[in-house]
């Protein structure tokens, strides 16, 4: 027997003949024995006792087949409409919506014995996605003219399908019938391919059926269909939970009905034409455009194709690209591999990747709020923020994040927790930034917004009191720090804060200096002549005060040939700049008045002055880098 085949033989057994000598079993009707090769024509069983028992089998067969007929059609008129009344209907339009209502059933008395031999090919159908990727494999039985029923579900994504015959045929399904509100479609081979198998017919509620399942060699078995609710092409039935494997139904020697396992439950049996007189109504690509093309599904596909040729950035850009388009699969029908949870999966390896090899920017550039809505995913959104963050600040990435839990609020709710020590995150690490960069204005600013926006948040607030100690405004700083309560878990943060705050009281009456612990760089912000700030450098290292050539002429000092020229050693090599004398320097509310000072542009910062040992003389300086605080005590 082919291996692309199952026959089903159902008459009855075949009459051995055993050799005399060699005692072997041989077929009957053989002539020779098949071992030794001796004759066996008086090895063979008188034929006429045979025939005589089958005539008398087939006449009382024929007597109960024809009183269970007049019964059946008996009971039929009595109690069940005719399935002469149950319209096959034309094919549907997409649009159109069919009203399902149940066909007649008769249980089941006796199966009607098939009386020839049945042979039902075996093919293997292969579905491609648009990358040439099989996506799904599935056995199916052939029946005549080349047909096959296929779940709808097994078909999705598939832009080449193909029907394989044993090893070395195959054939490509290029049409069928399908409505789209159908579970199931009939599709077929090309007019030149031939196959044969069984006559398709319709189903008919008053006739036994058999049912045989494709990894079974066996004979069929009754099989009850109940149930069937009209759906155009197919009518879908229940079975009992045995007749759980991809099988085929039969009656009368044809096929009539399909089950496909646990995939698809029930029996989906046909409701339309005899196979003969069928004909292809829908292409495969037109499926495959109604159902998957130009969807969200589809993009993802395409993504998932970009192999390891591609960059990173490449394969994140089509996936971010995908929620730019609508779903047409429903959450049971899309397969594993395109569901959203696992496509971001996915995304997020591919954005640590970017972000590690110093592409953030180019991350951030790939995601607007419309992507990170569609993704519904919160973790995707706080590593995206972080990027924009990273690349163009933390405002502009707490304002992304905002936007999108906003439109999200619903399905974000229960990460209210997550949510909250994420934007805590975002708004000290702004705040920590700002500081650290010397701008205590915008520091300030950064504060405020997320103390309006995180009320509750302790860490928020306690670098406010950080704040208040860099500007040495000890008693806004003790206020603020005693607005709260603090958990155990923050007592040693919280007496820090308390001893520097004892400190600044101490220091009263000294000039408080404070800048980013462990750094060379000092910054303070200096009145000249009682009319402009001016922002300083500390230098120790420099002899004189020096200020920027747009100040000076801002002061009305005049700078010219007249002015006493100095000689400057400067990183770019000896220089000459004039010197000029400013009224006075006042810092922390202590002037010192008649300063001298040269007139020295800073390269890369015009707009800075150095604060030199002229000025630094006339204060004791108390240094403490650890804390980041330069004390200056006047004499």
């Amino acid at each position: 027997m082919d291996e692309n085949d199952l026959e089903i033989i159902t008459s009855e057994d075949e009459i051995p003949v055993v050799c005399r000598k060699c005692q072997t079993s041989n077929p009957e009707g053989s002539n020779f024995c098949l071992n030794c090769g001796l004759s066996l024509l008086r090895a063979r069983p008188n034929r006429a006792n045979w025939i005589w028992l089958t005539v008398c089998v087939l006449i009382f067969a024929g007597m109960m087949v024809y009183f269970y007929q007049r019964l059946s059609k008996y009971e039929s008129k009595k109690n069940i409409p005719q399935i002469s009344q149950l319209s096959v209907p034309a094919p549907l339009k997409k649009s159109t919506v069919t009203v399902q209502k149940k066909a007649p059933v008769k249980k089941i008395q006796k199966i009607q014995p098939v009386s020839k031999k049945i042979k039902i090919p075996l093919g293997l159908v292969v579905i491609k996605d648009i990358s040439g990727r099989v996506i799904n494999e599935m056995p199916v039985p052939v029946v005549g003219g080349g047909w096959v029923a296929l779940p709808k579900h097994f078909c999705l994504g598939g832009a080449e399908w193909i029907l394989k015959m044993g090893s070395d045929t195959e054939a490509g399904i290029v049409a069928g019938l399908y409505n789209d509100y159908e579970r199931v479609g009939l599709w077929r081979v090309p007019d030149d391919v031939t196959i044969e198998g069984p006559q398709l017919s319709p189903w008919t509620a008053e006739q036994p059926a058999t049912w045989l399942s494709l990894r079974s060699t066996g004979s069929p078995e009754p099989v009850e269909i109940t149930n069937p609710r009209e759906q155009g092409y197919f009518m879908e039935a229940r079975l009992p939970p045995d007749f759980d494997q991809i099988g085929v139904i039969l009656q009368n020697d044809h096929a009539v009905g399909w089950t496909f396992g646990d995939d698809t439950a029930g029996a989906y049996v046909w409701n339309g034409d005899e196979g003969s007189y069928l004909s292809p109504e829908i292409r495969v690509d037109d499926f495959y455009r109604i159902t998957f093309a130009n969807s969200r599904e589809e993009e993802f596909t395409k993504a998932l194709a970009m192999g390891e040729d591609y960059l990173e950035l490449e394969r994140l850009e089509a996936f971010a690209n995908g929620f730019r388009f609508e779903t047409k699969l429903s959450a049971k029908e899309t397969p594993a591999n395109l569901q959203k949870e696992n496509v971001i999966k996915i995304m997020q390896t591919l954005i640590g990747a970017a972000v590690k090899a110093g592409s953030a920017r180019a991350v951030a550039n790939l995601f607007d709020t419309q992507v990170l809505v569609e993704a519904g995913d919160l973790v995707l959104l706080m590593e995206v923020s972080r990027a924009t963050a990273q690349s163009y600040g933390f405002e502009d990435g707490i304002e992304l994040a905002e936007n999108v839990v906003e439109q999200l609020a619903p399905i974000m709710r229960q990460d209210s927790v997550l949510l909250s020590q994420f934007f805590s995150e975002l708004y000290q690490n702004w705040i920590v930034g700002l500081y650290n960069k010397g701008s205590f204005q915008g520091a300030w600013r950064a504060y405020r917004i997320g103390s309006r926006q995180l009320p509750d948040d302790l860490g928020i607030h306690l670098l406010g009191v950080q704040l208040a100690l860099a500007e040495t405004n000890w008693a806004e700083a003790e206020e603020l720090l005693a607005e709260k309560e603090y958990p155990d878990s923050m007592r040693d943060k919280v007496q820090s804060l308390r001893n520097q705050i004892s400190e600044l009281k101490a220091q009263e009456g000294k000039i408080i200096i404070s800048f980013s612990p462990g750094s060379r760089h000092i910054p303070v912000s200096a009145i000249l002549n009682r009319d402009t700030d001016l922002n300083f450098i500390v230098d120790t290292g420099a002899s004189m005060v020096t200020i920027p050539r747009s100040t000076a002429e801002y002061l009305g000092l005049a700078v010219d040939d007249r002015n006493p020229m100095r000689r400057v050693s400067t990183a770019g090599g000896i220089r000459y700049a004039p010197e000029v004398t400013l009224s006075s320097i006042s810092i922390g509310g202590w002037e010192v008045s008649d300063v001298k000072a040269l007139v020295l542009d800073i390269p890369d910062q015009p707009d800075i002055g150095l604060l030199g040992l002229n000025y630094l003389q006339n204060f004791r300086m108390d240094m403490n880098t650890e804390q980041g605080v330069l004390l200056l005590e006047p004499r």
